[in-house]
């Protein structure tokens, strides 16, 4: 019978729920894109972080991650190698030799990362090929080439097939140089592709460096839905001598980047909720208001305060379940629709990848995500009927009856 009645009540006054049922569906839909299009930013960042930067997890000596002294290679990597490709979890593999020197064309130097990678271990592990807009990805038999990103080069003021030449200490600490010929230049959200990263074949470097067969890194990703923390840990006790570290280790970064993103998402929650309560508090006071007389006689005729109160928040219960679904309905398509054709901010596309991100952003959201987002909106919607419901329940039967 309660329900009964409070389900006539709210369509007693159809504009004025038709109002709070529309605020509820974009207030829904609002809070769904606002958090689908930030985890998108989130998404991207780390996402091409782990693609050209870190991969899903990298093993190297103790004591290379120190201060990446050359001559602390991995030991046994052969050993490494097999064991990493009969993990399913792990997808690709790569292994790469790394020093730190200069590299100078014939009008300007600069310090950079040199990496000796295989191109085709590579190509499967980060997709270093696909970044190539100018030249080729390593795709003759020609010693001695390289690949460089694109505002390296523009410092360097080179481009494809010119000579530069890299300066680096070998293995026994002697100043070592070989001359290059840029075969291809890199084009990346990634900061580090793109500034300070040069790309030499594994055999060229380790000839210079004195290191032939050994390899300072090796990186390997990991099939969707594994637990990349899980995998490294396994791998440190696998093997105690080598260092193991899953993403979350080698960035630390990109934890600090998901923290904030989720309490930036928990205050953009607060907001919207917070708009969405004074709404229904202000239309169920008004409801209230203009019911004085009618709640006056149910309460003169024997309803008791606690149902009287129990009604006023019933019909709030209603209207949230009348325009949540609806809302999370809303955001649901249009982040499904956004999450398959992405959000193209080409335009801004130079300041995004100044600061490592990718210029078409794809929206998503998990199913925890609409899960908290339907029980905050029920739970915002019973907290705001509290006052009003409490404000019934206060009249007195006699002189609520007499009110105009």
């Amino acid at each position: 019978m309660l329900m009964r009645i409070a389900w006539r009540n709210v369509w007693r006054n159809k504009g004025r729920s038709g109002v709070v049922i529309g605020a509820m569906i974009v207030g829904i839909w609002a809070l769904a894109f606002g958090g689908g299009f930030m985890r998108s930013f989130l998404l991207s960042y780390i996402q091409s972080s782990i693609r050209f930067e870190t991969s899903n997890g990298q093993i190297h000596h103790p004591e290379f991650t120190i201060d990446q002294d050359i001559k602390f290679t991995i030991n046994d990597q052969e050993s490494i190698l097999a064991h990493l490709r009969n993990q399913k979890s792990i997808e690709n593999i790569c292994s790469r030799s790394i020093v730190n020197g200069m590299i100078a064309s014939s009008r300007q130097a600069t310090g950079v990362r040199i990496v000796g990678i295989d191109p085709i271990e590579e190509s499967h592990v980060t997709q270093l090929d696909s970044l190539v807009f100018d030249g080729e990805y390593f795709s003759s038999n020609t010693s001695n080439t390289l690949l460089i990103g694109e505002r390296l080069a523009e410092k360097l003021k080179v481009k494809v097939k010119s000579k530069v030449v890299l300066t680096f200490q070998d293995v026994n600490g002697n100043i070592t140089a070989g001359r290059f010929r840029v075969a291809g230049i890199l084009h990346a959200a990634s900061i580090v592709i793109n500034e300070s990263s040069a790309y030499v074949r594994k055999e060229d470097i380790n000839r210079l460096l004195g290191i032939e067969g050994y390899v300072h890194e090796i990186a390997y990703t990991t099939v969707e839905g594994t637990d990349d923390q899980a995998l490294a840990d396994q791998l440190k006790n696998d093997f105690p001598s080598e260092k193991t570290e899953s993403w979350e280790e080698l960035s630390p970064a990109l934890v600090f980047m998901q923290q904030m993103m989720g309490a930036t998402l928990k205050i953009l929650i607060v907001i919207i909720m917070t708009a969405l309560a004074f709404g229904i508090v202000n239309t169920m006071l008004m409801a209230v208001l203009e019911r004085i007389r009618e709640l006056g006689v149910l309460m003169a005729l024997g309803m008791r305060r606690t149902r009287v109160f129990l009604m006023i928040m019933i019909e709030t219960l209603l209207l949230s379940v009348a325009g949540g679904p609806l809302g999370l309905a809303a955001g649901y398509i249009t982040i499904f629709y956004l999450g398959k054709r992405g959000i193209d901010l080409t335009e801004y596309s130079a300041g995004l990848e100044a600061i490592g991100y990718e210029s078409i952003l794809y929206p998503s959201l998990n199913l925890n995500d609409y899960i908290q987002i339907g029980i905050g909106v029920v739970l915002t919607a019973m907290l705001a009927s509290l006052y009003p419901a409490w404000k019934a329940t206060r009249y007195n039967p006699a002189e609520a009856i007499h009110s105009l």
